[in-house]
């Protein structure tokens, strides 16, 4: 008798969880789209850009433009939602996804604006050197948010 009532309320419980799971995985995709949305005006622009949400000691990828997606998504199966919600320690080689976190603190907390090389891998696996410029904005006196650019991609 009790491991029958015991077994109910498992299941009842995993149920539950089952349900909350849906709901913050529905959630997650929405807050996704908004991003996106809140970000329009870059859309068109010819230059690949992105944004960053700082999180603690992580900097948190929020939104990359079409163009970003063309020259970069290679490294994401050239789909928006497998980079958005990732740090670039999660997308990128270390070495790589270490660079990119020094200029991005330094942006983050200095404020001013960096002009730096950065590296990365084409689609054929060769590496390439970027010329980017990142810059802060504080959203709502809590978010930094960090902007990059790619103003030129040496082979």
């Amino acid at each position: 008798m009790f491991l029958t009532i015991s077994t109910y309320f498992l299941r009842t419980e995993n149920q539950n969880i089952k349900i909350q799971f849906a709901t913050l995985k529905e959630r997650n995709q929405n807050l996704k789209q908004n991003m996106i949305i809140f970000n329009r005006s870059y859309e068109g622009f010819p230059l690949p850009v992105w944004q960053k949400v700082k999180r603690g000691d992580r900097f948190i990828m929020q939104y990359v433009n079409p163009t970003y997606v063309d020259f970069f998504g290679h490294d994401f199966e050239n789909n928006i939602y497998n980079i958005i919600g990732k740090s670039n320690f999660q997308v990128f080689p270390k070495k790589i996804a270490q660079l990119y976190y020094e200029n991005d603190i330094v942006v983050s907390r200095t404020g001013e604006q960096l002009e730096s090389v950065e590296e990365s891998i084409d689609k054929d696996g060769n590496k390439i050197n970027l010329k980017v410029i990142k810059w802060r904005s504080i959203k709502d006196n809590k978010d930094t948010l960090v902007y990059g650019l790619v103003k030129e991609i040496i082979k």
